[in-house]
């Protein structure tokens, strides 16, 4: 019969993980209970002395439960007890204009007509009242004018604004990113002639010396390689992929290879791997060295310098920094002589990065390349098996056998990770690389092999020789060119990478157990019984989303967050879906389409859909719609036939082109259509009609938008685009009593030139959603528009403060659901 003390060695034979396990757990549940810090503070404290106390007293058994309990009330406490004590913060929120006095802390990030750059704020002037502040900006300065550097001084007038998410479901939670990588909020100078440089600036530390090297480091590479090869070595050794354009960065995601660009577990890995081989191989060789000490051990010792100093010259950032903690804990369990341990080992680097900061646990970083640690390391074994052993002594194996063997343990690694990331990379980037591993065995060993090597290479003889540092920088750049010929053959071919629906948190547990049953499945009784109720859940999953999407009963309307601009997706009866506009943003900067209006749709499973619709060509409704006609496989466009010269329109149009998508104007829609029992009015505007908006080109546009009127189950749903005064009095002149709708989507985002009394009491709504932006510059929407509103007894939901707002229309009811308030009954 097995003692206590037998049931506690076990436990504890890989204590690490488990307190790693209680140590997380305590971190997540601490994310949930926030809210409610302040009120059980004391208890949260009270228990945890309790615990350490009581070990005094307790048996070893008992003392192992009490002090993983500690653990996890540890990581409670670590989790809640963050918040923030911004200065600037409480003004952002108020969209308050300030003058601001900083230093730029790292490379401007540029982009036509735009650049962006993280300041450490000094000063900060709120009309009367200046306030020394010490918190970094992440400040956007449009039309610069400039050149501005790190370790620079500048004066700038900005508007604050806090980050600020687009609520939708599935929605990338940029807030919280911005706050885990140390920004307090964002500020915005509309002109770059008013920013006015004052000469160097104070970098606090580690800044100012980390800045003393790299500068050097970036004018040598500048001036050295062309524009592309500049860029992507700006990006694998000083970590700053500002100067990557979007073109050469779709190569990288297409095959995969994004992390590459990124300097990380695997850049900080391979410069150890590397260090450790060179320095083993050259301790080998004096036979004074082999007897006098263990020369693996010393070889980890020393890899540590280069190590950390690669750490340094990559800007010492948050993924770099905690990749080097990750390697340095392996190297460290070598020199201990634990280098057996590899789980514990993990464990440990996972405990010492959460407890400098708990709240990495919630970034995408670390859970990728943790992530890609443990696949690793518990998947490649199982492949390795499969693989045919050559037999006889290793010495004496001709070199295919080695080679076979390096290839075929690359290709184990690379499934292995990729297998295991999977769920993760769906659900972050909704892109799954088809060509993935093929990339990875081609390109990651010339990485690693030959373009890291000589290019550090040179730069740790460049303060030494110009021209040897120069001739090894040009070897370096002959294998990135030869590793960019290798990405582009896999980037180019059409099935290199497909864009995935995104499983929720359910469906990638489900995957993780699966992971585990199918591991154990081969000699264990619980495995076998696992995995087939894990079958039978994900079965039903599958079909549960099968009758979602294509066999739903209901009409769903869900207006989405895309800002100062307007989306509407429709969902018919029967699995027919509807776009109407895209949202955009006028200096297209930023494609909501790819990251605000996708992201939705696929976390809704729905890949493509049947009828897009361009209210308008504007911007706000247009610019989103491009990457959802090139990737959601549209049957129709429908749009007024008005037309721009602008990138944007020439864009979406040749797309729609492209994707022989079939073409709608208003003398084909006006009148009436019916969708699956669904009835869809066009009423506006009347085909030839173009006399609408008399002098200004944007209210011609605002007066002709498509207007369409969606009815289901005794409900309706207006949707008027961006029609103003003289849209309103032509549409109520032919359109008349059918313009009554219970659900309006209010004109040109609620401004106070359109929403005239007289249109709204014939539209009759009991509901209007006002789509528009935290904070837009125009004021929207117009405290004019809600008083009216409100005049004809209308419940007004504004999307900048709800999120997006869906609607659930049947035979009985009509249901509404938003983002931050739930559900309720209409």
């Amino acid at each position: 019969m097995p003692t206590s003390g037998g049931k506690a060695s076990r436990i504890f034979h890989r204590p690490l993980t488990l307190i790693l396990f209680f140590f997380a757990g305590g971190i997540l549940i601490g994310k949930v209970v926030s809210p409610l810090y302040e009120t059980i503070l004391l208890a949260l404290y009270l228990s945890l002395i309790l615990c350490l106390l009581s070990m005094l007293f307790l048996s070893r058994r008992l003392k192992i439960y009490v002090m993983l309990f500690a653990f996890f009330l540890t990581g409670i406490l670590l989790s809640s007890n963050i918040g923030s004590s911004s200065q600037l913060l409480p003004h952002a929120h108020k969209s308050k204009r300030a003058v601001i006095e900083g230093t730029v802390l790292e490379t401007v990030k540029r982009k036509p007509g735009m650049c962006r750059l993280r300041v450490r704020v000094l000063t900060c002037r709120f009309e009367e009242e200046t306030n020394l502040v010490n918190e970094d900006l992440l400040v956007t300065i449009y039309d610069p004018v400039t050149p501005i550097r790190p370790g620079e001084k500048i004066r700038f007038p900005a508007r604050l604004r806090p980050f600020k998410d687009f609520n939708n479901p599935g929605h990338y939670e940029y807030e919280a990113a911005m706050v885990l990588k140390g920004f307090s909020c964002a500020a915005t100078v509309s002109d770059g002639r008013y920013v006015v440089p004052m000469g160097p600036g104070r970098m606090p530390f580690p800044h100012n010396l980390l800045e003393r090297i790299r500068a050097p480091v970036r004018d040598f590479l500048r001036d050295n390689l062309n524009t592309r090869d500049a860029a992507l070595f700006y990006a694998l050794i000083l970590g700053e992929r500002h100067s990557i354009d979007q073109d050469l960065r779709e190569s990288f995601n297409k095959t995969g290879l994004g992390h590459i660009l990124a300097v990380s577990g695997l850049h900080i890995g391979l410069v150890a791997w590397f260090s450790f081989f060179v320095l083993k191989s050259i301790l080998s060789r004096s036979y004074r060295v082999i007897l006098a000490t263990d020369i693996r051990r010393l070889s980890a010792l020393l890899t540590s310098f280069p190590v950390f100093l690669y750490t340094c010259l990559a800007g010492f950032q948050v993924s770099s920094q905690r990749a080097m903690i990750m390697v340095m804990v392996f190297l460290f369990s070598l020199i201990a002589g634990r280098q057996r341990e590899v789980w514990s080992s993990l464990a440990l680097a996972a405990l010492v990065i959460l407890a400098l900061d708990p709240q990495a646990i919630f970034s995408m970083s670390f859970q990728l390349s943790f992530g890609a640690v443990i696949g690793i390391l518990w998947i490649t074994p199982v492949f390795l098996k499969a693989l045919p052993s050559p037999h006889g002594p290793r010495e004496k194996r001709p070199l295919f056998y080695r080679l076979y063997l390096y290839f075929g343990g690359l290709i184990a690694a690379t499934s292995a990770a990729t297998i295991f990331l999977l769920p993760l990379i769906s659900f972050y980037f909704h892109r799954v690389s088809l060509a993935g591993i093929l990339a990875n065995i081609t390109a990651v060993p010339i990485l690693g092999m030959w373009v890291l090597p000589s290019g550090l290479l040179s730069l740790g003889i460049l303060p030494f020789s110009t021209k040897m540092a120069g001739f090894l920088l040009g070897l370096s750049a002959w294998g990135l060119n030869i590793m960019m010929e290798v990405i582009d053959l896999w980037a180019g071919l059409s099935w290199s990478s497909v864009w995935t629906i995104t499983p929720n948190l359910f469906e990638m547990s489900l995957f993780y157990l699966l992971l585990i049953a199918i591991f154990f499945v081969g000699y264990r009784l619980w495995a076998r019984r696992l995995l087939l109720v894990l079958t039978i859940i994900m079965i039903a999953d599958i079909g549960y989303w099968i009758h979602r999407v294509h066999f739903n009963k209901d009409l769903r309307v869900t207006f989405l967050d895309v800002g100062q601009a307007s989306s509407a997706f429709i969902e018919f009866p029967g699995g027919k879906k509807m776009l109407i506009d895209g949202g955009g943003f006028p200096r297209d900067y930023f494609d909501v389409g790819k990251m605000v209006v996708a992201p939705f749709l696929w976390r809704s499973k729905i890949s493509h859909i049947d009828y897009l619709v361009l209210s308008h060509p504007q911007a706000d409704h247009m610019n989103g719609l491009r990457f959802i006609a090139r990737h959601f496989h549209p049957t129709e466009f429908w749009y007024n036939g008005d037309e721009v010269d602008t990138p944007s329109y020439r864009e979406l149009m040749a797309i729609v082109e492209s994707q022989d998508v079939k073409k709608h104007l208003p003398r084909s829609l006006f009148g009436r259509r019916h969708i699956n029992g669904v009835t869809v009015d066009v009423l506006h505007p009347p085909p030839g009609d173009k006399a609408l908006g008399l002098s200004s080109p944007s209210r011609r546009l605002n007066n002709r938008s498509l207007v369409l009127k969606i009815s289901y189950g005794g409900k309706a749903f207006l949707f008027p685009g961006d029609i103003e005064r003289t849209g309103e009095i032509a549409l109520m002149a032919h359109a008349g009593k059918s313009l009554k709708s219970n659900i309006l989507l209010s004109p040109h985002h609620g401004s106070s030139r359109s929403n005239m009394e007289g249109f709204l009491r014939m539209v009759k709504p009991e509901v209007c959603v006002i789509s528009s932006g935290h904070g837009n510059a125009f004021g929207f929407p117009h405290s004019e528009t809600i008083r009216r509103l409100k005049k004809v007894g209308c419940r007004v939901i504004r999307i900048d403060q709800t999120g997006a707002v869906g609607f659930r229309v049947n035979k009985r009811l009509v249901q509404m659901r938003t983002f931050v308030g739930g559900e309720t009954p209409l």
